[in-house]
């Protein structure tokens, strides 16, 4: 039986949930909007299937897996893909591939509101809405059972999402499927949604304005300082840098909001769970000028025979070169180093429920700059910030 006592051992992955015969599990969120698994024991049979499934108590055979991947550097010969991706919109060249060939493919998606789910898709209309990264953890609700159901008709598919999500599908399964083919990413952590959505509404109320559209790492300004652009129902945006925008410098600089898992990651290994790795190639340019115009590189990592084949169906509407796992993690150490929880973190979670979060990231961007004074520069901050206060 599911019993988290500590959260840094559930990713929650929704496996537990998903697997339960009697429906006796159901998840709850913490106060940091983190969802974890909750056991009615009235019903519980005790049949041990949650313990079997979660990938963390049961880690996931790897053993079909090639032990060292291939590495290539990549990105979509359409350039307006490629310019609306993430990095190099690898993921729409497969995804399109796979959906013409009759499968189907599953990724995450903008609800109503902004907020983050996993959808399952046929259509290669829809691949747009699947495209660009969520910077939340996605719901997955019942998706494993829908996808059990597409896999046992003989249908294909194709899974996209975080290497936990991933080893929780393949764990809940409960044996191989040679229809089904998993994509996941080269992942920093993940964010809750309760955090992610106080930060719109503190955009909105900064802004005066409704948001209606959301996307991260927006290429305007370039892949390589790539931004957030939110656009406002007033017709105004809010557009800043990676080094400006408030979200992205408590996830990339402050290490603030990370789930408990992610700073005790599993699945930063090799081999790979997956069939193809995605990712950002940052630093690629600086052994290979070439391939890093400022438009986006990926990473692709195949890491099994499913993923050779899913590589050999997309291999015309990519250009690649062939790289290594040595230059990946030069650039991107997401790959296989964990990032720690960072220091401001405590200090984060206990303000944020009741401060604006922009002004809050702003106070701990102060903090940050007021610790790394000298003593001389600590006594003219404190005298400047008086005179301020005087006028």
């Amino acid at each position: 039986m599911i019993n988290i006592t500590d959260k840094s051992k559930c990713t929650g992955c929704s496996a537990c949930v998903n697997v339960c015969p009697k429906q006796t599990i159901h998840f709850e969120n913490d106060s940091k909007g983190f969802r974890y698994p909750k056991v009615d024991m009235s019903n519980c049979i005790d049949c041990s299937l949650c313990e079997r499934v979660c990938p963390i108590i049961t880690p996931v055979d790897t053993n079909d897996n090639y032990k060292a991947p291939f590495v290539k550097a990549a990105w979509n010969k359409d350039e307006k893909i490629r310019l609306n991706s993430t990095s190099g919109g690898i993921f729409s060249a497969l995804a399109e591939q796979f959906i013409q060939r009759g499968g189907y493919v599953v990724g995450a998606k903008y609800t109503e509101k902004f907020g983050i789910e996993h959808t399952i898709i046929s259509n290669k209309e829809k691949i747009k809405a699947l495209r660009q990264s969520k910077y939340a953890q996605s719901e997955l609700g019942n998706i494993f059972v829908s996808i059990k159901k597409l896999l046992n008709y003989g249908e294909k598919v194709m899974f996209c999402g975080t290497p936990c999500q991933v080893s929780g599908l393949k764990n809940y399964l409960l044996k191989d499927y040679d229809n089904l083919f998993l994509v996941d990413f080269i992942c920093r952590g993940i964010v809750s949604q309760k955090v992610y959505k106080k930060y719109l509404e503190s955009v909105e109320k900064h802004s005066k304005s409704e948001i209606t559209n959301v996307h991260f790492k927006n290429k305007d300004f370039g892949w390589n300082r790539f931004s957030t652009k939110l656009t406002l129902e007033n017709g105004d945006t809010y557009h800043k840098d990676r080094y400006h925008d408030e979200y992205m410098l408590g996830y990339l600089k402050y290490n603030l909001y990370l789930r408990p898992c992610c700073t005790d990651c599993k699945f930063k290994t090799l081999p790979r769970i997956s069939d193809i790795t995605l990712g950002d190639f940052w630093g690629i340019g600086n052994s290979k000028k070439k391939l890093d115009n400022d438009k986006g590189t990926s990473v692709m990592m195949i890491n099994s025979p499913k993923g050779t084949k899913l590589f050999n169906q997309v291999n015309e509407l990519l250009y690649s070169e062939d790289s290594t796992i040595e230059q990946v993690t030069k650039g991107n150490a997401c790959l296989l180093n964990i990032a720690p929880k960072g220091e401001y973190s405590d200090y984060f979670y206990k303000k944020f429920e009741n401060m604006d979060f922009i002004d809050l990231i702003h106070k701990i961007d102060e903090k940050d700059y007021y610790k790394k004074l000298n003593f001389k520069e600590k006594v003219y901050y404190i005298l400047r910030e008086k005179i301020k206060l005087w006028h």
